[in-house]
């Protein structure tokens, strides 16, 4: 041991010199802003990996968001994300299989003929390189949803879901004071706005909400709950009014909250009328302007539906011409994509040509016959959702975390049907949505055939509202 110790300090003070000389002969490369950045972005991932359960997830969701947001150093991020999300696999793989018993199941295993038949839809597509890229971004997403994600949540459940609804109280609080104080629309389009309130934030908080303890943190979360409804209906977006409707109604019908149903709607029913007495002309041209942009989206002429026909009729077109395998994944060769650059990782395919339907968009890219193993992933996440609801039915108990993993599952699914997100691997809603749809999978099991401390049962009074969650039995 001692002989080796002269050894060791040789090799470090070797290493050093070895650093300092190509520091020194590269000093012109510390002066370009992207190479700085490059090193920056690389110190952050190994900060993070130290620590992977703790830290990572928390990197991956800013870093997409980021890339995602009208917001300074966006562009960084477009390429940076693919960086992060390949670490994030490779290293949460690799730590799963060493320390971890719990073995892969159905849902991965579902998963895994979608990747095959993303590759198999690549290579038969006319944009064959950029698909492939796809498809391995959808290999790399699934494989950290199997393992890097259970790291991060199973175990130390408290932890996680406290601080996604610290976050997600931070994140409400930042939009508001952006779209409201200063007038800038960092998350985009309205669209985009809706769908990170609705699917994201709005039902993870309902949950928190529920089930917080003490008078000042039910406050504070019933203020950020209240924010991010009000900027869904600011959003003006359909779907994630829907979703967002859909998301409080299933939620208190099988948690018996008939009460809280009740003085939602009260409420709800109190503005219009305050609204009505106090300017009877404002009320009517919002119900104009609401009828106008949540019903037809500026297309009465065309119907309810008259902004999504035209993108149904190209993409059930396009699916009639490629039946089996489709045009390749991620990729729609109709004309209508521009944006495709085959010299780089990201493409402007989703954004430049709108599906209008995240199933008819998988459909289109990989087929009737390859869309057979993403239908059965989908039909296994909706199959879990049911479980937890019939769950909660059942139990009346609000305090398992399943619950707002179910939620943002069902939340995700519904506004799927209007926007083409689900499959987009560089869309941050995509990430957010299929990591809870992966755990959903591990808690739902625990959910159904394992009590938990402090259930209600039916015949019992109602849950208050101020029981917190707990670990879910394994």
């Amino acid at each position: 041991m001692h002989s080796l110790k002269p050894l060791q300090w040789a090799a470090i003070v070797l290493g050093s010199i070895l650093a300092l000389y190509f520091i020194y002969s590269h000093l012109q490369y510390f002066g370009n802003v992207s190479y700085l950045g490059g090193i920056l972005m690389l110190e952050v991932i190994i900060i993070t990996l130290w620590k992977y359960d703790q830290r990572f997830f928390v990197l991956l969701i800013i870093t997409f968001a980021w890339a995602g947001m009208n917001i300074p150093g966006q562009g960084a991020w477009t390429t940076g994300r693919w960086l992060v999300l390949s670490a994030g696999a490779v290293v949460g793989y690799i730590v799963w299989t060493k320390t971890s018993p719990r073995p892969f199941g159905s849902l991965h295993l579902i998963a895994f003929f979608c990747i095959c038949a993303a590759f198999v839809s690549a290579t038969v597509s006319v944009y064959m390189r950029m698909a492939s890229f796809k498809a391995f971004s959808l290999f790399l997403l699934f494989l950290y949803c199997s393992s890097g994600a259970r790291l991060a949540v199973l175990g130390r459940e408290k932890r996680f879901f406290d601080g996604l609804l610290l976050g997600g109280e931070i994140a409400v609080y930042i939009t508001a004071i952006c779209y409201f104080g200063l007038g800038q629309s960092i998350w985009g389009n309205p669209n985009s706005l809706g769908a990170a309130m609705s699917i994201g934030l709005f039902p993870v908080l309902l949950w928190g909400w529920l089930t917080c303890e003490g008078p000042t943190l039910k406050f504070r979360r019933l203020v950020a709950l209240l924010l991010c409804t009000y900027l869904i209906h600011f959003s003006m977006a359909r779907a994630a009014m829907v979703s967002g409707a859909l998301v409080t109604l299933i939620f208190c019908f099988c948690l018996h909250q008939y009460k809280l149903l009740v003085r939602v709607v009260a409420l709800v029913l109190l503005l219009i009328a305050v609204t009505g007495m106090l300017s009877p002309g404002t009320l009517d041209k919002q119900i104009g302007d609401l009828s106008d942009a949540v019903l037809y989206k500026g297309h009465k002429q065309e119907g309810m539906l008259g902004s999504r026909r035209t993108p149904w009729e190209k993409s059930v077109a396009t699916i009639k011409e490629h039946p089996l395998f489709g045009t390749g994944y991620g990729t729609s060769p109709t004309g209508e994509d521009p944006g495709l650059d085959f010299g780089t990782v990201a493409s402007t395919s989703e954004a430049a040509r709108e599906h209008g339907s995240s199933y008819i968009t998988i459909a289109e890219w990989v087929g009737l016959l390859g869309a057979l193993p993403f239908v059965a992933i989908l039909a296994v996440t909706a199959a879990n959702v049911w479980r937890v609801c019939t769950w909660m039915r059942r139990t009346a108990n609000p305090r398992h975390y399943s619950i707002p993993l179910a939620m943002v599952a069902l939340s995700g699914l519904v506004h799927a049907s209007f926007e083409d997100w689900l499959f987009a691997v560089g869309s941050y809603l995509c990430v957010f949505f299929w990591f809870f749809a992966f755990l959903l999978a591990d808690l739902v099991p625990a959910a159904v055939e394992a009590p938990v401390a402090g259930v209600v049962s039916r015949a019992s009074r109602p849950v208050r509202a101020g029981f917190g969650a707990v670990v879910p039995n394994r």
